[in-house]
């Protein structure tokens, strides 16, 4: 208990977020917060009044844990108010669908291709030729196809004809869940607009702050595009300084996440930490008198709010703000800090505005990546010492890289089933780079109003954002730059935090006991990686894939596979669609054809004079029918799986001569082929599997 003294609100924290998983992971069904907080609350009491008449370490112990279960509790009670999805008026639990629905637009409107997302806060709802009260968030589509910049705008009152839809659950086995995600920010519909579908009937904010932010977003961002004209280096630049990345090229941001330098682009604690560190450099002799650390602190918590505004409020960026405002308070009122207990108010305040902020990858990271930093790198850093001053920083510089790649490495094979094996060589020079690139952009656009001043820091600015792109480009060239395929399980990610914090123990306390138990966490792990090993060597399965536009299936077979695809598919679809479910599967790399150039060796491709395709694998036949029947099979021909494909003109009489086990139709067919063709098979007593409603076919031989 002694060791826990020091630090109050790290066990107030632990308790918080144990009772916000305890809701989470109940399915959210249980419905009684309030009273378990008043139980637990009413309980504390008691036994607080106890241990100062008792005056004893048990009843004082007893006390103390009825207070830790007031805060689990209340982590429950908080997550339920949060979860719009229980209110009467939700979207959800409308009994009818609208016709029409009124509301405002509450977020950001993000740029994409062809298109711009955003955020509707429904107010409205139109049911039945009567309008009522509605609640519930809609992620809106629109189409960007105008000379205007943006479409919409934060707090814009829309008016929108049509039903929003609920938003779908991943197509693909072990697919990137959206609807989760979408899920934790409490949006559970989406609408794609057509340009006739919605009017825009008032502009009307409900946050004047956060309006403000915006527009101030908006002009530091457009003035940035103006005065920098490679677009690689302007989406770096806008993304550093003011979290924009809707112009982030592809191509870099893959290169940043393979070099473990991608949270220089996300506004994080990071870029709250320069700007900080530079102010309290400036102001560093302005802590004499009362007055002047009051101006101090004043100066300091102003800009770094403002900056927290300016780049959207994230999670990692509030966490920031608030903590180094708790350090900043805490100087000038001459109080002594425990950073530990900085970072759990930090994450408690966070955690009470929103709970859901815990679910979020970047909220998971930071704090971890601070706490490997505040207990790991110093340690790291007396391991070796140097009288050179370069030398020195250089050190502090990788031991601080390497602390944050310990502290979230299993989290980062959990989420991106990858390593960066040179993040300790990308890191030595893109974060100083990204320092100079934050405050020589920050400094041009201040002085933006000043012509020859302003073109030479953009001009700077340019070629630090140049310099620091190339070279991360040149290392994510370095042989063998990044590891991918790899795929843990939940249960393995904590076993491997369990492992790390073990020997954080040992080291610290020099107890056999913690080492001997790492050594059972290794065994454990080991003879888990052994057991799925087996698994993978003996498996085989068939995978229909559910892809807009797009025909494509995989053959796997051990730890090999084959993808097969009617048109080569982009990278981006690969990898987004397909390639999750092979790395789970223990296929680091599948072997790609296109039915133009099937492979002749494991599967037998014969076409058909009709020029529809057969393939025949494991002794399974798949035929693919993308052209009108011509042929007629042998009597006793049979075929496993008969796939139509790309709106084949076809008519369910035709399929009765062919003998299959199951049809299926792909996602290369339109909504409306779908439409027609399957209450016609209904009819017909055909049954059939369509993978643009179920998801994708996995068949597991």
């Amino acid at each position: 208990m002694k060791r826990w003294a020091p630090y109050p609100f790290v066990r107030i924290v632990l308790s918080f977020i144990a009772g916000i998983l305890v809701y989470l992971h109940t399915g959210k069904a249980f419905r009684y917060s309030p009273e378990l907080f008043a139980f637990f609350v009413a309980l504390y009491l008691v036994l607080y009044l106890i241990a100062r008449k008792a005056k004893t370490v048990e009843a004082n112990t007893l006390a103390g844990i009825a207070g830790l279960l007031c805060f689990a509790a209340g982590g429950m009670w908080v997550t339920h108010l949060h979860t719009d999805s229980h209110r009467p008026q939700h979207l959800s639990n409308l009994s009818s669908q609208p016709a029409y629905y009124s509301g405002v637009v509450d977020d950001y409107v993000v740029q994409k291709p062809g298109y711009q997302s955003t955020v509707l806060q429904v107010e409205q709802v139109q049911i039945n030729g009567h309008w009522q009260a509605a609640e519930g968030k809609v992620q809106l589509s629109v189409p960007h196809d105008s000379q205007r910049e943006y479409e919409l705008g934060y707090g814009d009152r829309l008016l929108i004809k049509g039903t929003p839809l609920p938003v779908a659950p991943p197509a693909n086995p072990n697919q990137f869940d959206y609807r989760a995600f979408l899920a934790n920010k409490q949006i559970h519909y989406r609408h794609f607009l057509q340009a006739h579908q919605y009017q825009k009937i008032e502009s009307d904010p409900s946050n004047p702050v956060l309006y403000f932010s915006i527009y101030l977003r908006r002009q530091l961002d457009a003035l940035l595009k103006e005065s920098i004209n490679e677009r690689r280096e302007y989406g770096i630049s806008s993304a550093l300084i003011l979290g924009v990345k809707d112009e982030l090229d592809n191509s870099i941001r893959d290169a940043y996440a393979q070099t473990g330098t991608m949270h220089v682009l996300a506004v994080s604690g990071l870029h709250v930490g320069l700007i900080y560190g530079i102010l309290a450099f400036l102001l560093a002799g302005f802590k004499k008198t009362t007055r002047q650390r009051v101006i101090y602190a004043a100066v300091i918590l102003g800009v770094l709010w403002l900056y927290a505004f300016i780049t959207g409020l994230s999670p990692s960026v509030l966490r920031a703000a608030f903590m180094f405002s708790l350090i900043t308070l805490a100087m000038v009122s001459r109080r002594q800090h425990n950073i530990y207990n900085t970072l759990a108010i930090a994450a408690f305040a966070l955690l009470w505005y929103n709970p859901y902020f815990l679910l979020e990858v970047g909220f998971q990271l930071s704090f971890l990546a601070l706490l490997g930093i505040v207990y790991l790198q110093p340690r790291f850093y007396r391991l070796l010492e140097f009288d050179n001053r370069v030398l020195d920083k250089g050190w502090a510089l990788f031991t601080a890289a390497l602390a944050a790649q310990l502290a979230t490495f299993p989290l980062g094979l959990y989420y991106f089933h990858q390593f960066p094996v040179y993040f300790w060589l990308a890191n030595l020079l893109v974060v100083p780079a990204a320092t100079l690139v934050l405050y020589s952009g920050v400094a041009a656009l201040f002085f933006s109003w000043v012509p020859l001043l302003s073109t030479m820091l953009f001009q700077v600015h340019f070629s630090i954002t140049w310099a620091m792109n190339e070279f991360n480009l040149r290392v994510n060239q370095l042989p063998q730059a990044v590891i991918n395929g790899i795929d843990i399980s939940a249960s393995q990610t904590w076993l491997l935090y369990t492992l790390l914090l073990l020997f954080v123990l040992f080291f610290a306390y020099k107890q056999l006991r913690y080492f001997a138990l790492a050594t059972v966490i290794v065994a454990v792990l080991v003879t888990q990686e052994i057991m799925e090993i087996a698994t993978q060597q003996n498996q085989r399965s068939l995978v229909v894939y559910s892809m807009r536009n797009a025909t494509a299936f995989s053959f796997l077979q051990g730890q090999q596979a084959t993808v097969v695809s009617n048109q080569p598919l982009a990278p981006q679809i690969y990898t987004f669609n397909i390639q999750p479910y092979l790395w789970h599967k223990g296929v680091s790399q599948a072997d790609t054809y296109t039915l133009a150039n099937a492979p002749t060796t494991g599967i037998s491709h014969v076409v058909l004079p009709d020029s529809n395709s057969l393939l025949v694998w494991q002794g399974k036949r798949l035929l693919l029918v993308s052209k009108p029947l011509k042929v007629q099979p042998l009597p006793d021909f049979e075929v496993d799986y008969l796939l139509l494909t790309q709106n084949v003109r076809i008519k369910p009489e035709e399929l009765q001569p062919f003998r299959f086990k199951q049809l299926i139709l792909d996602a290369s067919n339109a909504p409306w082929y779908l439409q027609r063709l399957k209450p016609q098979l209904a009819e017909a007593g055909i049954p059939f599997y369509d993978v643009t409603e179920k998801g994708a076919l996995v068949v597991e031989l």
